[in-house]
């Protein structure tokens, strides 16, 4: 029996340590699949993010600043680099040239809840969506940097802002659809270098602090060291 107690504790401990990873992973990189005309734009790292691989992004209450009220929390969207000035190249960058942009084209969610997208350093959200909101055509969040030259002819698209923040206004698990476009005019034509890439759906999750899933995290292997003790 105690040795029983002690595996499952064990596995509540491995369970906890690895939803508290999967909780604080917060760079959700953007690339494409190769660097030829017309490749299309990818989330390098968008399977680790996607609504299916059982992904959440908890948003807990703002305490302070210009977001109390609203339950708040952050993924930093990336553009990986191209060259080695910019830590590069990443497996999976897009071309030299391209200049990426996301936008969000759907949200699912509680009824009556907004969820919203905040800039660095915004004092309300900048751009704001009820869900039900659906579109193919999003307004664009610029995720290469363009104040290192991005978007330029022949220029790494890196890109890694920080600051930036997501809210929702109504507790409740929320799907926001996530896509990539290229903006550049460095392609063919003059137009874009890469077509836009799959929409990636990622769960949101507005909860008191600490949350459900925490608190029975942390209270299964909390029990279990508990029973250990006593048949010790």
């Amino acid at each position: 029996m105690k040795q029983t107690l002690q595996r499952l504790l064990v596995l509540g401990l491995l369970l906890l340590a690895g939803r508290t990873a999967l909780a604080q992973h917060g760079h959700l990189n953007a690339g494409a699949v190769g660097t030829s005309q017309g490749d299309a734009l990818s989330f390098a790292n968008g399977a680790i993010f996607a609504e299916s691989s059982g992904y959440v992004k908890q948003l807990t209450p703002a305490t302070t600043g210009a977001r109390v009220g609203y339950y708040a929390g952050s993924i930093t969207l990336t553009a990986l680099p191209a060259t080695v000035a910019n830590g590069g190249p990443a497996v999976g960058a897009s071309a030299l040239g391209s200049f990426i942009q996301y936008g969000i084209v759907s949200v699912t969610g509680p009824v009556g809840g907004q969820f919203a997208f905040w800039e660095e350093g915004a004092t309300t959200p900048t751009i704001s969506y009820a869900t039900g909101y659906s579109t193919s055509s999003p307004t664009l969040i610029a995720l290469s940097d363009a104040s290192i030259g991005a978007g330029a002819a022949g220029a790494d698209p890196f890109g890694h802002l920080h600051g930036r923040n997501f809210t929702a206004t109504v507790p409740g698990e929320y799907v926001v659809g996530f896509k990539l476009f290229d903006t550049s005019v460095n392609g063919a034509a003059g137009g874009a270098i890469h077509a836009s890439s799959e929409v990636l759906n990622v769960k949101f999750a507005a909860v008191p602090e600490p949350g459900v899933v925490a608190l029975f995290a942390i209270g299964v292997p909390l029990v279990l060291w508990g029973a250990v003790r006593r048949r010790a």
